[in-house]
Formats: structure tokens, sequence, C-alpha cells
């Protein structure tokens, strides 16, 4: 097992829990082009991914994917980002690992203006080293475009950069594996089986994750 000095942290459905205001800001960017809802099983799915993916997915033509996430960000710029809560044990999880002297950085597909006043507003940020994350209006917007950036900024752009990636979808590990870093999956996300099969390792709760960590940094 190689010994790891990063981890690379999700934040939908990693450390806290956002899908009623993702799920609200759906609908409201579909209510605003006209386009019908999709039903509870899509819905069920629609945290993590770029929200362009999403919308596209739901059968919204390419033409106005651009409308419906401009009608997203109006939605979540009005108060929606607040339709959120960490998940129990997060936090105690960040301040023990920033102690040990781990540096953490965020690689989100939320934009980085959300992604910051969500984490500052929990009081996660304060344990964070770098902010990786999309952008809500330029080209950084896939996965591998958030990792790229924040391995960059991070100084470990080599090949097997010491980091471990800790996520809940299929995005976070198969975008891991693709600069060689192993993945994590936690069970309290949004994530499927399926998706989690990706993944090097499952972790069940906090703790079960705690104990990985330790695994792969001590």
């Amino acid at each position: 097992m190689r010994r790891v000095s990063h981890l690379l942290l999700d934040l939908d459905g990693t450390l806290v829990d956002t899908f009623p205001g993702v799920r609200a800001g759906l609908l409201h960017a579909l209510d605003t082009l006209g386009h019908p809802h999709p039903d509870e099983a899509f819905l069920a799915g629609i945290a993590g991914p770029p929200m362009e993916e999403t919308l596209a997915a739901a059968g919204v033509p390419a033409e106005q994917v651009p409308a419906g996430l401009k009608a997203y960000l109006d939605y979540a710029a009005g108060g929606g980002w607040l339709e959120a809560s960490p998940f129990p044990g997060v936090a105690e999880l960040l301040a023990g690992w920033h102690e040990e002297g781990l540096v953490l950085a965020t690689a989100t597909s939320k934009g980085e203006h959300f992604a910051r006043i969500t984490l500052e507003h929990f009081g996660l940020l304060d344990h964070i080293d770098f902010l990786g994350a999309a952008q809500e209006d330029g080209p950084r917007r896939t996965k591998t475009a958030v990792l790229e950036h924040t391995l960059a900024n991070l100084g470990l752009e080599g090949p097997n950069p010491p980091a471990l990636m800790i996520g809940d979808r299929i995005h976070d590990f198969d975008g891991a594996r693709a600069f060689g870093i192993d993945s994590v999956a936690v069970a309290w996300g949004y994530g499927t089986d399926a998706e989690r099969a990706h993944a090097n390792a499952v972790a069940a709760d906090p703790a079960d994750l705690e104990r990985i960590v330790h695994d792969h940094t001590r």
C-alpha cells in the first residue's frame, strides 16, 4: 500500500449533503426552460456530476443547456446553496487530519464560488489547504479538469502522486485512476454500489474512513 501525504476531497455527497438544493435548483432550471421533470429515480442520482451533464441527461436540448445552467446557478445564488448540511463526523475528520499534518484539498465539480461559501458557512474551510473546484463560467468543469488543476497547484504533477481521493460518485474514482491515484468511496454519499465498485476501498462510516486513511498515511 502506497503511503500518501495529500487527501483530495469531493464535496457534494462526501463532506456536505447538498442534495436538497441541487434537486430544487434542477427543477427550477427545468421549469424555467419549460421542460418536464424527470422521475424520482433520475433525480436521486443528480448530485455530483456537472449540472450541464445532468441537464443533458434529463433530455434538455444542447442549445438550451447554457440557459438551464444559468437558471440553476441563479437559484443557487438566491439561497439554494444554503439547502445543505455537513454529514455527521466530517468536521472532526477534517480537523484531525489537518492537525496531523496531512495536506487537504477539495476536488469538486461544484463551482468554486459555491464550494467556498458552502465550506466557509459550515466551518470546514479552515481545514482545507487548497480549494480545488470547477469554474462556474469557464472551461474547468469536468472532474478530470478539476483534478488536473488541483494536482498542479499542489505541486503533484508527476506520475502516481502521493494522494488519496475520497468521494462518492464514479467521476471521483475514474478521475483519480486517470492520474494514478487510489480512491475511497463513502457509503453515505449519492453513488450506487456499482459506482462504488470502481473505488479501491469503501468506507461504511466516518470511523471506517479514518481507519482507511490511517492505513494509507501512517
